[in-house]
């Protein structure tokens, strides 16, 4: 087949450690907590040759970041960024690669326990072992130089209708800054082959939801949050937002579930209430905020929220009592001297029933997606934060600032996928709907045409990643 479905609807680490509280005292969500630092660790590489995926051999990923995740029926999807083909290399980066695509999803089983790694069940693919580009960029520095889902969840009846939040980069600049020309949603209806892009939802280049993190209490991805008072289970999705790049406030945003992909029904929060209209969107969250997720801890009982501080190399965490906040301060789970050029903290939307907090993140260096862990420890009532787990006031990272500018080689044609039809029979769904493209109203209003460049055309020998500039 051109592409797969794998996509169905069923039914639904160095400081020193702090005191543990014993699992048999189970936390209230009235207690401070702490970052237990020596608890923060790799667990496993989910992309790349030789990981334990081997993506790079039986998809054609070699490399690529971010791996955001939202829940689909029974299964997970993680979504991931700028992707590249061969050859391996551990510094990534110090060798040309082609193959470009803006974004590629893959789908996992939840296995009970994520202790051995996420393995991966398949990937949606345009030919046999090469993972599809869902949503097509123009890949032209200053007009449009890539795609990138920014966050995934599933609506819908039985929450089989996919969506994507993407950001329509027009260049990367400087390291954690880069411009947009709009953001948007894709939503996908036939398990993530084909993707349609939904006109009522824009955000403009400036707007301070160019990137985002969904929350949806009581939904498949935290099916065991509060609900708040006046709602039920899964009707309302909270909508964290940030400009595009690293250096902006956290807003909010809420909207029913059902009218996600209409942005005039988003309200924002303005500090005591919801309001229309984002210029009435105050911080929850003070910047500089990276790329970030929340979810629901049913043992810590409360939201937690992971997020980079470019500036200085650390992967925070925050808890609060409700969506809303207030967010407590922040704490440092890990450092780019740790894990160098790290960022774009992901929560897994399973496993949050437990001591232990599952995380994706990336590095720049491997250009590889790695699956974490870590753990709070609760304090005894009016116990301050230990000083190990606060954020310095000098840069923690490593020696650069963040991932350097690429080389703008010069192109490098890539060997373009045979047709469809010299492979194999299309499925159905296929056939009726191509893959999308974002508008170019969506992306760069000055012009009408519809963007239809995709990845099987010529790719840049070495071309700028679009999440870790």
């Amino acid at each position: 087949m051109v592409a797969v479905v794998v996509f169905t609807v069923g039914q639904a680490a160095l400081a020193a450690p702090v005191p543990v509280l014993p699992v048999a005292a189970a936390p209230t969500g009235s207690e401070p907590v702490a970052v237990q630092r020596s608890a923060t660790a790799k667990v496993a590489d989910l992309i790349g040759t030789g990981s334990i995926n081997d993506t790079g051999k039986r998809w054609g990923v070699e490399g690529t970041d971010l791996g955001h995740m939202f829940m689909v029926g029974p299964r997970m999807a993680m979504t991931f960024g700028d992707t590249f083909g061969g050859p391996p290399a551990s510094d990534f980066y110090s060798v040309p690669h082609v193959d470009w695509r803006s974004n590629v999803i893959a789908s996992i089983d939840p296995p009970a326990s994520p202790a051995a790694g996420l393995r991966f069940r398949g990937m949606i693919t345009d030919r046999p072992g090469h993972a599809k580009e869902l949503i097509a960029s123009k890949k032209v520095k200053g007009v449009q130089e890539t795609v990138i889902p920014t966050y995934g969840i599933a609506t819908g009846p039985k929450n089989a209708t996919m969506n994507l939040q993407y950001m329509s980069v027009q260049s990367f600049d400087q390291p954690g800054h880069w411009r947009l020309t709009g953001s948007g949603i894709a939503s996908s209806s036939d398990g993530g082959v084909t993707w349609k892009d939904q006109p009522s939802a824009r955000w403009p280049a400036n707007s301070k939801f160019g990137q985002v993190a969904y929350v949806r209490p009581g939904g498949p991805d935290d099916p065991k949050a509060p609900v708040p008072a006046g709602s039920t289970p899964g009707d309302t999705v909270y909508v964290y937002g940030i400009p595009g790049g690293r250096y902006g406030d956290l807003s909010l945003a809420k909207v029913p579930a059902a009218s996600l992909t209409d942005a005039a029904a988003y309200r924002y929060w303005n500090g005591t209430g919801w309001v229309a209209g984002e210029t009435n969107a105050v911080p929850v969250v003070e910047g500089p905020v990276g790329e970030l997720s929340v979810r629901w801890s049913s043992y810590y009982q409360r939201w937690i929220m992971m997020y980079l501080v470019d500036d200085t190399g650390e992967i925070v965490l925050r808890t609060a009592p409700a969506p809303t906040g207030p967010w407590g301060p922040a704490q440092v789970v890990t450092t780019t001297k740790d894990f160098p050029k790290a960022y774009a903290p992901y929560l897994t939307p399973r496993w949050t029933d437990g001591p232990d907090l599952w995380f994706t993140i990336s590095q720049f260096t491997t250009y590889r997606v790695e699956l974490m862990k870590t753990r709070l420890s609760v304090l005894p009532a009016g116990a301050s934060v230990p000083a190990a787990v606060l954020p310095k006031s000098v840069p923690a990272r490593s020696p650069s600032l963040s991932a350097p500018p690429l080389p703008q080689a010069a192109a490098a044609t890539s060997t373009p996928p045979p047709s469809s039809s010299a492979t194999s029979t299309p499925p159905p769904s296929s056939s009726a709907t191509p893959t999308t493209t974002p508008t170019e109203a969506a992306v760069a209003p000055t012009t009408t045409s519809a963007v239809t460049t995709s990845s099987s055309g010529p790719a840049p020998a070495a071309a700028a990643s679009g999440s870790s500039p």
